[in-house]
């Protein structure tokens, strides 16, 4: 390669690859569509290889594209954290994170943790509820960063919004259970609004297979207490460690479950610069 891969254009063709938008991807970097392809020719000049197929509209990636994104992502990790760890001593402030229920308890911990030892001078406080009532407090600004789970018609007017990763749902009962074998299938749920709930309904309903809301909980640990004591069946993503709860494979009779999208919100107006480096180590240790 005669040229050198400059961070910013490796910055603009990771965006494009995640969101598979020119028009998503000029919006988050609130640069004109144009723009954004003029800095993908510059990438390709530079690479000497065609990094997508000429149709833009669709964007797939070349053989050559495949080779560069776990560089391009490789590079960009060690960037950020480079800029990041120069910064982190000089770092103060408070921020508000808020996240449902479930990312509370299974995801935020080590982040937490790490964000902690990074930045000691900044405060986080954690915000639990669900992602269309958050998506509510952030356009009321009451929260700076928000983890959420992407959800039709459900994003908030003044964040910009970042696509974290994919979330498989599955089924979870307990350990040597039998509470799927029921007629109708006993299920622990979150309260109406949450978009697991919708997903595993209108999956139950399209095989018809009869199902009764034996829970209704604000709280994963009031589902897992049901779920433990072989009361109920619940669901949750796949990613998630719940100790004595096994997952239940397709051989059970229970549908299977698409995946979600796990969503990043940063509030535009009025974002300090604690929030912004917070919002950059989620993306870092959450993000794919």
């Amino acid at each position: 390669m005669a040229r050198t891969l400059e961070i910013v254009l490796l910055r603009t063709f990771v965006m494009l690859v995640e969101e598979r938008s020119v028009t998503r991807v000029a919006r988050r970097l609130h640069r004109t569509q144009p723009a954004v392809s003029l800095q993908l020719r510059r990438l390709e000049e530079a690479a000497g290889q065609p990094l997508f197929e000429a149709d833009l509209r669709r964007l797939r990636l070349t053989p050559q594209g495949e080779a560069l994104l776990p560089y391009a992502r490789a590079l960009l990790r060690m960037h950020d954290e480079a800029r990041l760890k120069l910064a982190s001593d000089e770092i103060e402030g408070r921020v508000t994170l808020g996240c449902p229920d479930l990312y509370a308890a299974f995801l935020l911990p080590e982040t937490l943790a790490s964000f902690r030892r990074a930045y000691p001078r900044v405060e986080v406080s954690v915000r639990c509820a669900l992602s269309r009532q958050l998506a509510a407090e952030m356009d009321e600004g009451l929260l700076d960063v928000a983890i959420a789970t992407r959800m039709p018609g459900v994003d908030p007017r003044i964040a910009e919004t970042t696509r974290l990763r994919s979330e498989p749902l599955v089924w979870l009962g307990a350990e040597g259970g039998g509470a799927y074998r029921r007629d109708p299938i006993p299920l622990a749920m979150l309260p109406e609004g949450n978009l697991y709930r919708d997903l595993a309904l209108a999956a139950l309903n399209e095989h018809s297979l009869r199902w009764r809301v034996a829970c209704v909980s604000e709280s994963i640990a009031g589902l897992q207490a049901m779920a433990l004591a072989d009361a109920a069946v619940i669901v949750l993503a796949a990613s998630v460690n719940a100790r004595g709860l096994v997952g239940l494979e397709p051989d059970s009779g229970l549908p299977a479950l698409p995946t979600v999208d796990l969503m990043l919100w940063r509030r535009r107006t009025s974002s300090s610069e604690a929030a912004e480096h917070f919002a950059r180590h989620i993306e870092r240790h959450v993000g794919n």
